[in-house]
């Protein structure tokens, strides 16, 4: 397994596509909240979990139509999931993330292992890609997203610090900046001034 890519490296990739990812969740939660209120009933009867996977589902159907036909960018299903393949050097999917530390949930299958373990390999590979997470995090009354990044884990752990998805990329073709990237190495604490809310326990996408 060849080394992933650093962060520095990663940011300037995903630079032209941030607005992309960043349509792909609200557009998709926006959805979500709309659909809500067609439905019977209290929104809490809805579980976690149920929603958890019906937002994933719209976050995938935003994904196809965000990313289809963008020229070195990839649309595939993967193996049971969507995979978005930018030049051949990283693939991206979609979860949740389910605390402020920025993990993820899976059910361990042999690609999950292979993908979060940085050596899943995709059909007509030229080269090892990185294995990126585009995940979104939820505030704490879960009303609202709070926090949408770019993760590189490998077997759990962060390899450096989470790229913001910036709901911006400037106008007029003009482009926002990215903030400047720490030094790669091992991952910083995230910290927050509020109490972090009971972790879910039901599987995210």
């Amino acid at each position: 397994m060849e080394k992933p890519m650093d962060r520095a490296s990663c940011a300037q990739l995903l630079q032209p596509y941030q607005g992309h990812l960043d349509q792909c969740f609200r557009n998709a939660w926006d959805r979500w909240q709309e659909w809500l209120k067609t439905l019977e009933g209290s929104p809490a009867d809805v579980s976690p979990r149920s929603r958890a996977n019906v937002l994933y589902d719209f976050i995938k159907a935003e994904a196809v139509k965000q990313f289809l036909g963008i020229e070195h960018v990839r649309v595939r299903h993967e193996r049971g999931f969507l995979v978005i393949q930018i030049h051949d050097r990283v693939a991206i999917r979609f979860k949740k993330f389910r605390s402020r530390k920025l993990k993820t949930s899976s059910i361990m299958t042999g690609q999950a292992k292979a993908y979060l373990g940085q050596s899943l390999e995709f059909a007509s590979e030229v080269q090892p890609m990185t294995h990126l997470i585009a995940g979104y995090l939820l505030d704490r009354f879960e009303v609202d997203l709070e926090k949408l990044a770019i993760t590189c884990t490998l077997n759990g752990e962060h390899l450096w610090a989470p790229i913001d998805i910036i709901p911006d990329v400037g106008h007029g073709g003009v482009i926002i900046p990215m903030p400047a990237a720490p030094t790669d190495g091992p991952r910083p604490v995230i910290r927050s001034t509020r109490k972090t809310p009971a972790e879910e326990t039901s599987e995210n996408k």
